[in-house]
């Protein structure tokens, strides 16, 4: 445990509960040692003791949110007793002055809580139970708590007051909950697991990594039983508004259920075992289920496009637009014949219709307004739907040993599964049978934490807190067949995916390629932390110990290639325009019909596959709280730290030498190979534009392509000056922090991301 104390790494020692200290006095301001000094949580009756030192200083430690009372006691004087409310994160200061009097006499002071702290110069917001209860929070999500503190822009990417993403921390009961991909907050406890929420944003001591901190403590049962139900309800038989470009009479089912329950008490078992005053449990489970079509607009082509008739093809003008056959082109003149099918202008053979083409149209709703142009206005008004859910499940043990020893086990289960219209207007979205275009979101949290306090003296204090997570997410785009072979398009990569369809004149018919984006984090950490006073010193020190694991599968998007129909295939050539650019005569020629044809360019790209990285983190701190008087304190601390960069388990990195010139390869090209990060071809073509490649031996490169920094030391200094008399005092403060954040990876240049060896081959195929 001394061993931890020294060595650990991102130290959140104790984050998510508070401190009660203070100094016991006479009446003539002289201090009392040896005075018994009792701490009682009025909800649990669970009571610490312990005695104040030679300079009357006292300190109860790793206290959870909650109502206490104060009781300091010595001899030949007047008992004091008092009430406080503590809460996530606070230091709260009571004075205790003990008068001179009967031994069974008592001085009751109602409620000591300070109204101020004026212990240090952190700045800090508070949420507790009854007001997070109070807000209306959207989807009862607990990281909408963040808005309520000014300068906390993204819960989603862990941005406040102007600072790179991956700046704020975020701590449930100590144990890290952050997205170490896109820096935000985890979907972890529900809302009504959450006994308080705080946001700290300046001059943090050295036991927080981050510039910013939210700081979640979970709920604890207490010796009375409590639970709660919760259930809203919406949908549309009611109270649903049409949108001016709504085209129902009556609204598209839309339901939205959000439901929960929590209990918490004493642990009890009839005969057995009777845990009041000792052990506690809570548990709570939360979910909610959405499904709520929107209605979206998007421009089709009408009945007749489908069967080749484009005689109904004219702009915004009224002007007509003509389509020339691509297999009449003059090799020498470029001249063509304008369509003609039936004695009619402007009509191509059905027969001459493209696999694309008819595996789109069929798939594709008719026009809900047949009379309107889709090359001036939306046709088709349909409701696209949208369906999410999420379970998230809390719970939470804690057992009092002795007044030396107490533990909490605490887990958070948390379940997400969406379904949601693509990006842009792709009427794919919108169209059930096949599931081209259509985005599937699948995303899993669990995170679990033990944590172990014990009082070793009234002056010494140790915490050691063991946590473990994993988040695992899952995006599909489309379902996983083999749509080449329908379309009878290529598939040199052999991928299942719907390819992707782009410029075919209607924006709706644009179809987003499939992919699969996949990516399961998970990481265990220990954190030591300890309390240790000295006269007037409260010395805080200790660290821990983060270790990482990601498995990364970057977007596939592109693999199964795209198909673009810009291709001019019916239009008329503008001689006005260069013969190594052509361009088109204006009012010839439209891409809807190209589709039609099946005249395109097609790409492919190639993607890097899975990858396995691996990352640890290591810190060590140091805190001197000193109380230089009654209304002065200082804060002097100092915090290293330490990143390895994330390591690739079979050396998948790359990176470039200006120096030498040349790519540096984290692993010989057979294991690129053989893993599917590269094919020989790639790097054959790179070496011909003379692109040197080289191992990391041969250019004496370490073992993750990035040299440590063993140097990240960051220095704390702050004061806080009570300027008032008692419990109103106000407080001046001020401070000056250095921090380091780590990159997180999806914003980042680790190995996992985009490197040379993503390469993009071309070819045209009619």
């Amino acid at each position: 445990m001394c061993l931890l104390a020294v060595i650990s790494a991102v130290a959140w020692g104790q984050a998510g509960t508070g401190a009660v200290q203070g100094t016991v006095r006479d009446a003539s301001n002289a201090v009392i040692p040896a005075a018994d000094v009792i701490l009682t949580n009025t909800d649990t009756n669970v009571a610490l003791r312990t005695k104040s030192t030679e300079t009357g200083f006292f300190i109860f430690p790793g206290i959870v949110p909650g109502r206490y009372r104060l009781e300091v006691d010595f001899t030949g004087m007047q008992k004091f007793e008092g009430t406080l409310t503590l809460q996530v994160q606070q230091t709260a200061i009571i004075d205790p002055v003990l008068q001179v009097g009967q031994v069974s006499s008592t001085v009751t002071v109602q409620d000591v809580t300070p109204l101020v702290t004026g212990d240090g110069p952190t700045l800090g917001h508070v949420l507790e139970r009854e007001r997070i209860d109070q807000l209306p929070v959207g989807a009862r999500d607990p990281a909408q708590l963040v808005f309520t503190v000014p300068g906390v822009v993204s819960p989603v990417y862990g941005r406040a007051y102007g600072m790179g993403i991956g700046s704020t921390e975020t701590l449930v009961d100590g144990a890290s909950t952050v997205d170490r991909t896109f820096g935000g907050w985890q979907p972890t406890v529900r809302l009504d697991a959450v006994q308080e929420f705080k946001v700290e944003t300046n001059n943090s001591s050295a036991k927080f990594s981050r510039p910013v901190t939210m700081v979640v403590s979970t709920r604890s049962g207490t010796n009375a039983f409590h639970g709660s139900l919760v259930e809203t309800h919406q949908n549309s038989a009611f109270g649903s508004a049409r949108r001016r470009e709504d085209f129902w009479e009556k609204a598209p089912t839309s339901i939205s259920n959000q439901w929960g329950a929590s209990a918490g008490g004493p642990f009890f078992l009839p005969r057995l075992y009777d845990g009041r005053n000792r052990t506690f449990w809570f548990v709570s489970y939360e979910g909610f289920q959405i499904v709520s079509p929107i209605t979206r607009g998007y421009s089709v082509p009408t009945e007749a496009m489908r069967k080749g008739d484009f005689s109904g093809l004219m702009d915004s003008a009224g002007r007509r637009i003509t389509l020339y056959d691509p297999l009449t082109t003059d090799s020498g003149t470029w001249k063509r014949q304008p369509f003609s099918h039936g004695g009619r202008l402007n009509v191509i053979d059905p027969a001459r219709i493209s696999p694309v083409a008819q595996y789109l149209f069929e798939n594709t709703p008719l026009p809900t307004d047949p009379n309107v142009n889709p090359l001036v206005d939306f046709n088709l008004w349909i409701p696209v739907p949208i369906w999410a859910s999420q379970h998230g499940t809390t719970f939470r043990l804690d057992h009092h040993f002795s007044d030396r020893d107490r533990v909490f086990v605490r887990g958070n289960f948390t379940s997400f599964n969406a379904i949601a219209s693509a990006v842009g207007s792709s009427i794919g979205a919108a169209i059930p049978e096949p599931n081209f275009g259509r985005i599937v979101n699948t995303r899993g949290f669990w995170n679990q934490a033990v944590s172990y306090t014990h009082v070793f003296s009234p002056t010494l204090f140790n915490e050691v807190l063991v946590s473990a997570s994993k988040a695992p997410y899952r995006r599909n785009i489309g379902a996983a067949e083999d749509f080449a072979g329908k379309l009878g398009l290529p598939n040199p990569l052999g991928v299942a995916q719907f390819p992707g369809i782009a410029s075919t004149g209607l924006t709706a018919m644009d179809q987003q390629s499939g992919s699969l984006w996949y990516l399961n984090q998970g990481n265990a950490m220990i954190n030591d932390n300890a309390t240790l006073i000295r006269g007037h010193h409260e010395l805080q020190f200790g660290g821990s110990v983060r270790y990482e694991q990601l498995y990364f599968l970057p977007n596939t998007a592109g693999e199964a290639g795209t198909v673009n129909f810009g291709t001019l295939a019916t239009a008329l050539y503008d001689p006005k325009t260069p013969a190594n650019n052509p361009g088109a005569t204006p009012q010839t020629g439209h891409n809807l019909a190209n589709l039609f044809l099946g005249v395109a360019n097609y790409s492919v790209t190639f993607r890097r596959h899975t990858n396995y990285n691996r990352y640890h983190e290591y810190a060590g701190y140091f805190q001197d709280n000193y109380r230089v008087s009654s209304r002065l304190t200082l804060n002097l601390g100092l915090r290293w730290e330490y990143y390895s960069g994330y390591r690739e388990k079979h050396g998948i990195g790359a990176t470039f030498d200006r120096e030498k010139k040349a790519v540096i390869l984290g692993t010989d090209l057979e294991t690129f190979y053989r893993t599917g990060n590269s094919l020989p071809v790639i790097v054959e073509n790179y070496r011909k534009l003379g692109v040197n490649i080289m191992t990391k031996a041969e250019a004496g490169y370490p073992n993750n392509l990035t040299d440590p920094n063993w140097k990240n030391f960051g220095p704390r200094l702050g004061f806080a000056w009570r300027l008032g008399p008692g419990n109103r005092a106000m407080v001046l403060r001020g401070g000056y922090r250095l921090a380091y954040t780590s990159v997180p990876l999806g914003i980042g240049p680790p190995p996992s991301r985009t490197t040379f060896l993503f390469s993009e081959i071309s070819a045209t195929a009619p």
